[in-house]
C-alpha cells in the first residue's frame, strides 16, 4: 500500500502555509459594506488536496488594527428545514508557537453562531461571535475586548457567504510587525456539510496548533 493509501489524506504530508497580504484602506468594523477582499487576498485551495472538487473559498487579509477573513461556502438550501443552521470556528496562534501540541496562552478559538428562517436570501445579518475554549489546552488567553469581534453572513443562490473582522485587542500577544507569523484554522458547517480550511473535513486538528496552516504576513498593494 502506498504512503497516501497509508495515511489517506495526502495533505497530512505536508506542513501547509500562505502569505496574508495587507490591506490598507480603510476599514469600519461596524461596517461589512466597507470591504471587500479581492483576488490578491484570496488563499490556496489547500482543501483540494484532502477532498477534490471542493468549491469553498477563503480570503484573509491584515491592516494596521485587525485581521479580515472573508469564506464562501457552496450551499444548497434543503426543503425539510424552516431554519439555516450555520456555525464557524476560527482559530489562531498569534505567535504561531512551534512544537506544541496543546494550545497555549497565544492560541484563540472565536466561534460564530446564526440560525435564520429560509424564507428570502439576505445580505449581511449580523452572528453571534463568542470566544471559546480549545480542548486540551494547558493556557487560556484572556480575551481582551472580545466584544469587538464582528461577523457577518449572506444567504444567496447557491453559496454563503462569511465576513470577519477581529482586531488585534482581541487577541493575546498580537502583534504583527514583531510576530509576522500565524498558526490558522477554521471549520464551519451548514445543515448540510461540514467544511474547513485545510485537511479532511472528518477530521480537523482543532486542539493540535502544530497541525494549523502558517500565515506568514507581507505588505502588498491592494487589488
Amino acid at each position: 500500500m502506498s504512503l497516501k493509501g497509508l495515511v489517506r489524506d495526502p495533505a497530512w504530508l505536508f506542513d501547509l502555509g500562505f502569505t496574508v497580504k495587507r490591506w490598507s484602506r480603510a476599514v469600519d468594523r461596524q461596517s461589512p459594506q466597507s470591504w471587500d477582499l479581492g483576488p490578491a487576498h484570496r488563499l490556496p485551495s489547500f482543501k483540494e488536496l484532502s477532498e477534490p472538487g471542493d468549491a469553498s473559498q477563503t480570503w484573509m487579509a491584515w491592516t494596521d488594527g485587525e485581521i479580515l477573513l472573508q469564506v464562501r461556502l457552496p450551499h444548497t438550501a434543503p426543503m425539510w428545514t424552516p431554519d439555516l443552521n450555520v456555525s464557524f470556528d476560527f482559530l489562531i496562534d498569534t505567535r504561531r508557537s512551534l512544537g506544541i501540541h496543546r494550545a497555549n496562552g497565544y492560541c484563540h478559538l472565536y466561534q460564530f453562531r446564526t440560525r435564520q428562517p429560509y424564507f428570502a436570501p439576505f445580505e449581511n445579518k449580523v452572528i453571534e461571535a463568542r470566544p471559546s475554549l480549545i480542548t486540551r489546552a494547558k493556557a487560556i488567553p484572556g480575551y481582551a475586548e472580545a466584544n469587538q469581534v464582528r461577523g457577518w453572513i449572506t444567504c444567496a443562490p447557491g453559496f454563503l457567504d462569511l465576513k470577519v473582522v477581529i482586531p488585534y485587542v482581541s487577541l493575546a500577544g498580537c502583534d504583527p510587525v514583531e510576530f509576522p507569523e500565524w498558526g490558522v484554522t477554521w471549520v464551519a458547517s451548514d445543515n448540510r456539510k461540514r467544511f474547513s480550511l485545510a485537511r479532511d473535513s472528518l477530521y480537523t486538528p482543532l486542539d493540535d496548533p502544530s497541525l494549523w496552516c502558517c500565515a506568514r504576513l507581507v505588505e502588498s498593494a491592494d487589488a
